[in-house]
């Protein structure tokens, strides 16, 4: 037991697949759903945004950290099949049910189908952190697009720091936003300091916050990966805090 706790991983990514038949050791890859049913442009970005939420949150379906949900119409619409069926270590896979007249129903239903298909997976599959899921899916339903990711914060005696992102739907690009909070007052500063085109970019132009003469610097990550993506952003980030320490500032 403590191995396996010790080896999940946080969920980090959730898309979508379709089948028209179960998935079996040996089967094919199946295709990303689009053919036998037509998902709305927005259910992309909500796999996203619930993938990198549950990623903040620590919550794990085991030892994959990519949740792959299969759609079907080979069983009743809303239940869950697990399958064994996967190609990589970190991929895990799960079908749900779909009836076979969902793209004929309004893009506000369609997705509302997704999104609770997705949560059940995971809840279904959660190992840690299913008592968060609840809390998750009232944060989405009251921020919808507006929803954002937080990358880092950081608390001192004067200020409450957050860096945080949001994730549009494809082909916007996901902005990174800085938010100072100084803690006497309650004054805040927040400030745009990068937009990144995919939106897992993101993290790897934030890891440390160094606070020094009320300039906020925002490190990036050391891996070959942040290195690549850093090259084409002005590094670090830094935001001046003049507004909130000067008078009249805010």
């Amino acid at each position: 037991m403590e191995k396996s706790v010790k080896r999940a991983k946080r969920l980090r990514d959730v898309r979508y697949f379709e089948s028209p038949e179960h998935l079996r050791p040996g089967s094919p890859m199946p295709g990303y759903a689009g053919e036998l049913f037509k998902l709305p442009k927005d259910a992309i970005a909500l796999g996203q945004r619930i993938g990198r939420k549950c990623e903040e949150l620590g919550i794990s379906i085991g030892d994959a950290d990519h949740l792959y949900v299969c759609l079907t119409p080979c069983i009743p619409e809303a239940s869950l099949l697990h399958t064994d069926y996967a190609l990589e270590r970190w991929h895990r896979f799960v079908m749900v049910g779909l009836a076979s007249d969902y793209s004929d129903r309004p893009p506000g239903e369609q997705l509302s189908v997704v999104q609770s298909a997705t949560f059940g997976a995971i809840a279904a599959l959660a190992t840690r952190g299913v008592e968060l899921l609840p809390l998750l899916l009232q944060e989405m339903a009251s921020k919808g697009n507006a929803l954002r990711v937080t990358l880092r914060t950081k608390e001192t005696k004067k200020y409450r720091i957050r860096v945080e992102q949001d994730i549009p739907v494809h082909p916007a690009p996901s902005r990174v936003f800085a938010r100072i909070e100084e803690r006497a007052t309650s004054r805040a500063l927040e400030v745009q300091v990068a937009q990144v085109r995919f939106h897992d970019d993101a993290p790897s132009l934030v890891d440390r916050l160094s606070l020094v003469d009320e300039v906020l610097t925002i490190h990036p990550r050391k891996s070959f990966r942040a290195e690549l993506i850093g090259r084409d952003y002005e590094l670090p980030l830094k935001v001046s805090l003049r507004e909130l320490v000067e008078p009249g500032g805010g």
